[in-house]
């Protein structure tokens, strides 16, 4: 149980936020980080990673319009070559005739790829925010070029806002959005640029300092705001929407969307924030509903398609519910179970029995969070009706 303040225990909730709203004023200091526009906030894609990809790739790109020309990516290269000097040739990486390379994104799914003919020489820069990497994906990306690329030399980065260790450390070196901030911050202060590329780059680094790397300041800041009046912001913080809320919901009008355009039959009222189900046209046909409410869910239906949630990933579920089944639909159920669990040996006593379900599906970035979702659940729900058709074309060659 955490430990309560004397200032805790003689003051109400409501005690609490009167005089945190008494004392707002104290949120002043936060101006200078929440006042200031930012067209990254506007867009809402500050820390979404395909974007902070494509901003860098502009920004690495000597021959784009932002008039840092190679500045930025020498600068980095230098960062690179000085923590990792036993990798790097000094003179061979960093006389390099950097307008000769070209900068393509997710070139065969890695982030951003630098290359040039002139030095045979290639970049690669795989780039983490929100996320880890997962199957191995750094040693597949060097792979890659491996093949693709024999005879080039390689320079293998691994981008994150903390300097996170490559599973493939033989082969990548950590760059960090630090390394970034500070070259991006010196250059900007250095060149002279248009208004319109100085408004963009600004922005930028207020985006980093603020979302990808820890302002000191802000933190010290926050912490003073948050030590006067912390009964106050723990119970906003307490009943506020949180994330999976959030997911929830993103989730339920998604379905609701794949209904109304004929896709699923889903029904809103009977889904709860752990259990979003669906049904299909063409599965209720086989497995018919019951004529009162009590299958296993407590409704009509007797099978089950349904969403599950793991923090920022979807899966899709298949399941059958055996409770108060007629004789002629348990007779269907034992055919289903037949063709895909065969060695089944609870195959008439069951509540609820999983047949198939998709892999886990990550969301992908989008403009929006609600369309990131939806194009999740529209794939998922593509996965299983395209299961569905082949067990239902299997049971029709069976009968």
């Amino acid at each position: 149980m955490p430990i309560m303040s004397t200032a805790d225990i003689q003051i109400s909730d409501e005690e609490a936020l009167q005089n945190f709203l008494l004392d707002i004023d104290c949120l002043d200091e936060l101006l200078p980080w929440t006042r200031r526009f930012n067209l990254f906030d506007i867009l809402k894609i500050s820390r979404t990673e395909i974007r902070h990809s494509n901003m860098l790739g502009w920004l690495l790109n000597p021959n784009e319009n932002h008039g840092l020309g190679d500045a930025l990516l020498k600068s980095i290269l230098q960062d690179v070559v000085r923590a990792d000097s036993s990798r790097y040739d000094v003179f061979e990486t960093l006389l390099m005739d950097l307008y000769s390379f070209s900068v393509y994104r997710e070139w065969k799914n890695i982030d951003l790829l630098l290359i040039s003919n002139t030095e045979r020489c290639a970049i690669a820069i795989e780039n983490k925010i929100g996320s880890h990497e997962h199957d191995n994906q750094l040693a597949r990306y060097r792979k890659t070029l491996e093949n693709d690329y024999p005879q080039y030399r390689k320079i293998y980065l691994y981008l994150t806002p903390d300097g996170e260790e490559p599973s493939d450390a033989e082969n990548w070196s950590t760059l960090t959005y630090e390394n970034v901030m500070e070259s991006l911050s010196e250059l900007r202060n250095s060149i002279e640029m248009t208004p319109d590329v100085a408004l963009v780059i600004d922005n930028y680094l207020d985006v980093l300092r603020r979302d990808i790397v820890e302002d000191q300041k802000l933190v010290e800041v926050c912490n003073k705001i948050y030590a006067k009046h912390k009964k106050a912001l723990d119970l906003i913080f307490e009943h506020k929407t949180d994330s999976r809320t959030q997911l929830v919901e993103a989730v339920r009008a998604a379905l609701t969307r794949l209904s109304e355009e004929g896709v699923i039959e889903f029904f809103r009222e009977e889904s709860t924030n752990t259990f979003l189900q669906f049904y299909t046209a063409k599965m209720n046909d086989y497995l018919i509903p019951l004529q009162t409410p009590n299958s296993s869910w407590g409704n009509e239906h007797i099978y089950a398609y349904w969403i599950g949630i793991h923090e920022d990933q979807l899966c899709g579920v298949f399941e059958l519910g055996g409770w108060n089944i007629p004789d002629e639909e348990m007779k269907k159920m034992q055919r289903i179970i037949d063709l895909t669990k065969p060695s089944d040996k609870r195959r008439e006593s069951f509540r609820y029995k999983r047949i198939f379900r998709t892999g886990w599906h990550q969301i992908e970035e989008a403009d929006s969070y609600d369309d990131a979702v939806y194009n999740c659940v529209k794939r998922i729900v593509a996965t299983l009706l395209k299961k569905e058709e082949n067990l239902l074309k299997q049971l029709e060659n069976k009968s």
